[in-house]
């Protein structure tokens, strides 16, 4: 099955930056990625994905390459209690449970009357309100500047928007943020290929959706990024709001950005 479209194009760096498993579809590194003042994010200390819960044999050994020290989990409290966890028995890592959400959306809510980036973008602003606790945490644990992942079950909604605001942060441009946001689009086709095989219920809800929800439009995340300029004047005014202390923005900047 394909879900991405025949014209998709990905952002031509994540090639490069995706992290290859079996039954972990879409991994990648956020270092590489440029910012608007002429730095670079740095390589192995950011790393988005999916379903992490699900590394295990030769997926797991090819996680300890990352010498991960966190994994931030993303999704809910009922997710965590189906579908387990990051394996913290096998592979010690700090590991946090820090929602953005507080309930799935149903197939109601995907009915969109708008088009598909805008549903997107107004779901992604809501995660802003119900998720600030959580962010605000994301955002001092990345400062730690040890290597760090996050991830919720399909790496494109959650994961996107916690890129978004890490990205923001960084000086990464907004052209760039939506770039890799539209760069899960390739990696959903092999993670609906996956479901339909393990769990054939889930992946008919997926695939009654528009195709756009599983193509991670780039003007979803484009006019979500405008929008919060307009409310915040930044995502660093956006987070400041949340209480998150200059000091610690400047510790993320240090940490993360190449010299």
């Amino acid at each position: 099955m394909t879900i991405a479209p025949d014209g998709f194009a990905p952002d031509p760096t994540a090639q490069d930056r995706s992290v290859r498993f079996d039954l972990v579809f879409n991994v990648r590194d956020l270092g590489g990625l440029p910012t608007a003042d002429g730095r670079r994010v740095q390589r192995g200390l950011l790393y988005r994905a999916d379903g992490v819960h699900r590394l295990a044999g030769t997926d797991l050994e090819r996680a300890r390459s990352l010498d991960l020290r966190t994994v931030i989990d993303l999704r809910t409290q009922g997710e965590i209690d189906r579908g387990g966890r990051f394996p913290i028995e096998d592979y010690p890592v700090a590991w946090h449970s820090l929602p953005i959400i507080e309930r799935m959306w149903s197939e109601d809510d995907l009915v969109a009357t708008t088009g598909a980036a805008d549903f997107l973008r107004d779901r992604y602003l809501d995660m802003l309100d119900e998720g600030a606790e959580s962010l605000a945490q994301i955002v001092e644990l990345a400062a730690h500047g040890t290597a760090a992942l996050f991830h919720c079950a399909a790496g494109k909604d959650r994961t996107g928007v916690t890129a978004a605001v890490l990205l923001g942060l960084l000086g990464v441009p907004a052209s760039e943020i939506a770039a890799d946001y539209h760069a899960t689009a390739g990696a959903m086709a092999a993670f609906v290929d996956w479901l339909m095989e393990e769990y054939p219920d889930a992946v008919d809800s997926m695939t009654s959706q528009p195709p756009e929800y599983l193509e991670a439009p780039p003007e979803a995340m484009a006019s979500f990024l405008q929008i919060v300029d307009e409310r915040y004047g930044s995502m660093e005014g956006y987070v400041v709001g949340l209480g998150v202390p200059d000091a610690t923005i400047d510790r993320l900047r240090s940490a993360l950005l190449d010299r």
